[in-house]
């Protein structure tokens, strides 16, 4: 088993369609998904109820990462434990491009956000990103209105 980490994305007003996570693997490493989590605290009512469209998608090769967001520091579950090898960002207003690589929807869900959503993989539905290359959480579809999203995803570091 390699380093775990997760990263936060906390209290986010989100009003358009994003990548709420880009992960870059670092050069010399794997990245293994286990979970990723989103919840939101800004619509509570059934009038304000919507359904979003979410995808995880994996950028293989030369691909543009997103822009418009942060970047984010990953941190060790287990005290002590290096920083990650590659890096983190939230909320990309421009989300992930195909450049001359390719990019591989690997799912698509769609999200009722009066509910939180958890995606625990089991081992072998792990999504496994390759040295340098790049896994995102897609919110494809931009909400009615500003929501306030928390999110968090957990992965793991083989190798490096």
């Amino acid at each position: 088993m390699g380093r775990m980490y997760t990263a936060v994305a906390k209290a986010i007003a989100v009003t358009a369609a994003q990548d709420i996570f880009e992960i870059a693997g670092p050069a010399d490493a794997i990245t293994v998904i286990h979970a990723w989590y989103l919840a939101q605290t800004t619509e509570v009512g059934d009038a304000a109820e919507e359904m979003l469209q979410i995808t995880t998608n994996r950028g293989v090769g030369s691909v543009t990462s997103g822009s418009g967001g942060a970047t984010v520091t990953p941190q060790p579950v287990q005290d002590g434990d290096p920083a990650y090898g590659g890096t983190v960002e939230r909320n990309n207003t421009t989300i992930m491009a195909v450049g001359t690589g390719t990019l591989e929807e690997l799912e698509a869900h769609a999200w009722n956000e009066r509910v939180p959503f958890a995606q625990i993989y089991t081992p072998e539905m792990r999504p496994v990103i390759s040295p340098s290359n790049r896994w995102t959480l897609e919110l494809e579809t931009a909400p009615a209105d500003s929501v306030t999203i928390t999110a968090t995803v957990v992965f793991e570091e083989i190798g490096g």
